[in-house]
């Protein structure tokens, strides 16, 4: 039996649906594909069977509690899991975890990798400690560049020490060949579209910093033919969906705007769109779904700040709007509405090669496996 080059242990605080997720879970297949042993730990949630059909091995524990009258006992807990699976490398993957599992790197004498997956806002000192701990790593990964400013704009002294990885898309999973017509015509019939009118899709959870009331308001003066399904804006409470219902009304869109709950097949919800927005009036720390929708040759709309602006080349590969403007953001959306057929196939053809070449799932595991490589390698250089 071949031996595994390393146990490499991530730690996040659950398994549900989410960016930090999904990331850990294409991390931990890359692993095994390259025979390390992958470890996971985190409370649970219903991403441990995915997890496991790949080869992950999973421990369940309260690594997601901030009560830290509670963290000496789990930590306990946590250093025989460690010490039974012999594991090489701890990369910590959110800030509750950071805080319970970070000093067992000094006492297994094991290297530790810290992941940043948000921004650092200017805050009061208590949070700027809690927050610090994603910054003790022995390497610090960014998902992005707008990320990686905002480390060195609030910790300075930990600049040399960063790594930028980008977050990366499936490019099976987000290929339009690869998704049977029959899911298509499935996820039009789910969410009631008219033929032969442009379709706009926001898909995000229910957040209004997520940009929906700005996106309508954007709407009400793009005077073309047009119908935008906000997808999980249903999932919301009745205080959100009132306010998105009231808005609508107020702009007389009743006829245009739909809320609808989130989708079990969004590649094919997707691919039913001429338009991807993404107005959030928070920066995005890096923003999947832009590099989702040009992955499927969709043309994706944003504003200029965040994760965004790395992520679209303005005219080439979708549009970037003024940040914070309705005024922009509409006439974005107009421009590409009033787009001829070739034009957007060509666009769209470009967006496939440009997230090929620099936003793969392939390339940010890579990347990450071989920054455990390093880390690893440098610790037992160090002694």
């Amino acid at each position: 039996m071949i031996k595994n080059k390393y146990t490499i242990a991530q730690i996040l605080p659950a398994l549900n649906t989410g960016g930090v997720e999904r990331g850990v879970i294409e991390i931990s297949k890359a692993l095994i594909d390259n025979n390390f042993k992958s470890i996971v730990i985190s409370s649970g949630g219903h991403m441990e069977a995915q997890l496991r059909r790949t080869g992950g091995t999973h421990y369940k524990l309260d690594v997601n509690s901030k009560n830290p009258f509670r963290w000496y006992k789990i930590r306990k807990e946590l250093k025989i899991i460690l010490k039974n699976e012999n594991v090489d490398l701890l990369h910590l993957c959110s800030r509750a975890p950071a805080w319970i599992a970070f000093p067992l790197g000094k006492t297994l004498k094991i290297p530790v990798i810290t992941s940043v997956h948000m921004r650092f806002r200017k805050t009061n000192f208590f949070k700027k400690i809690y927050n610090s701990i994603l910054i003790k790593g022995d390497l610090v990964i960014a998902i992005s560049k707008h990320i990686e400013i905002c480390i060195k704009n609030t910790f300075p002294k930990v600049s040399h020490k960063i790594k930028v990885v980008h977050r990366g898309v499936d490019l099976k999973l987000f290929d339009s060949l690869n998704i049977n017509p029959a899911r298509i015509i499935a996820q039009a019939k789910l969410i009631g579209l008219k033929d032969n009118v442009p379709v706009i899709i926001m898909a995000s959870r229910p957040a209004l910093w997520k940009g929906y009331s700005i996106l309508i308001k954007a709407l009400s003066k793009v005077n073309e033919n047009f119908q935008c399904i906000l997808i999980g804006a249903a999932d919301g409470d009745k205080k959100f969906k009132d306010l998105l219902i009231n808005k609508i009304i107020k702009y007389n869109l009743e006829t245009k705007v739909k809320l609808v709950q989130s989708s079990k097949d969004i590649q094919a919800a997707m691919i039913l769109a001429d338009l991807i927005v993404m107005p959030s009036i928070s920066p995005e720390p890096f923003g999947r779904i832009i590099v989702e929708a040009q992955a499927l040759g969709k043309i994706p709309i944003a504003f200029d700040h965040g994760g965004a602006s790395e992520t679209i080349i303005d005219g080439k590969t979708g549009f970037l709007a003024k940040a914070l403007s309705a005024e922009s953001l509409a006439e974005k959306i107009l421009l590409a509405l009033s787009m001829k057929s070739a034009k957007r196939e060509s666009m769209g053809n470009y967006s496939k090669k440009f997230v090929s070449k620099n936003f793969s799932h392939n390339k940010m595991c890579k990347l990450t496996l071989s920054i455990y490589k390093q880390c690893i390698a440098e610790y037992k250089r160090k002694g």
